[in-house]
C-alpha cells in the first residue's frame, strides 16, 4: 500500500473509509484544538504531524474519533499501543463487506449484528468503529487486566458504547472461548 508522505494516509483505502483523502487538519483542529500543538509545516507546505511522536500520533486519533466518530473520551496509557485509526476502520468495512456477502448482498447494520472482537487492547478501536459506523454490538476481550479496564473505562464515558460493547477479561490466553 502506498502512502502519502506529505500527509500520512493511505492512497488505497476501502471505498466507504472516511478517512479516504488526506487528513484536514483545520477541520482536525476546530473539533479537537489540542492537535495544532503538534502540527508542523512540511516541506511541500503542507501541514502534518510527527508520526515518529507517539503523543502526537496519540492526540492524532482522538481528534479522527472525536470527529468522525463522535468519541469525547479515548485516553491510553503511554505504555499501550496506539492503533492508527484509518488501518483499522479499513478492517471493520471489509468485515461488513464479508457479512454483506451472506445477506443478499446488504451490509446488515445494527446491534443485532454482534461481533466478538478477541484480544480487543486498551484502545477498544475494532468495537468502537464497528459500532459507530454500523451500530453493531461488541463482546470485547482481553487477557490483560489494565488494558481491559482501560478499554471500560473508554465505553464507561462515552454513552453511545455504553450498552453496546462489553469487555470481558479472560483468564487464559489458551481458551480464548471460554467465559
Amino acid at each position: 500500500m502506498k502512502k502519502d508522505i506529505s500527509s500520512g494516509t493511505a492512497k488505497t483505502l476501502h471505498p466507504r473509509n472516511q478517512h479516504n483523502s488526506r487528513y484536514d487538519f483545520d477541520f482536525l483542529i476546530s473539533v479537537y484544538p489540542e492537535l495544532e500543538a503538534y502540527t508542523t509545516t512540511t516541506p511541500f507546505g503542507d501541514t502534518s504531524i510527527d508520526f515518529a511522536n507517539p503523543d502526537a500520533v496519540r492526540t492524532l486519533n482522538k481528534s479522527l474519533l472525536k470527529a468522525y466518530y463522535a468519541i469525547d473520551y479515548w485516553e491510553l496509557p503511554k505504555t499501550n499501543l496506539c492503533p492508527p485509526i484509518p488501518g483499522r476502520a479499513d478492517y471493520i468495512h471489509y468485515i461488513a463487506d464479508i457479512l454483506a456477502e451472506s445477506n443478499s448482498g446488504k451490509i446488515p447494520t445494527g446491534n443485532t449484528v454482534r461481533i466478538l472482537d478477541i484480544g480487543t487492547g486498551a484502545s477498544c478501536i475494532y468495537p468502537i468503529i464497528g459500532h459507530q459506523e454500523y451500530g453493531w454490538s461488541f463482546i470485547a476481550t482481553e487477557v490483560d487486566k489494565a488494558a481491559k479496564n482501560t478499554a471500560e473505562t473508554i465505553i464507561q464515558k462515552n454513552p453511545d458504547l455504553k450498552n453496546e460493547i462489553s469487555v470481558r477479561l479472560q483468564s487464559s490466553k489458551r481458551q480464548v472461548f471460554k467465559n
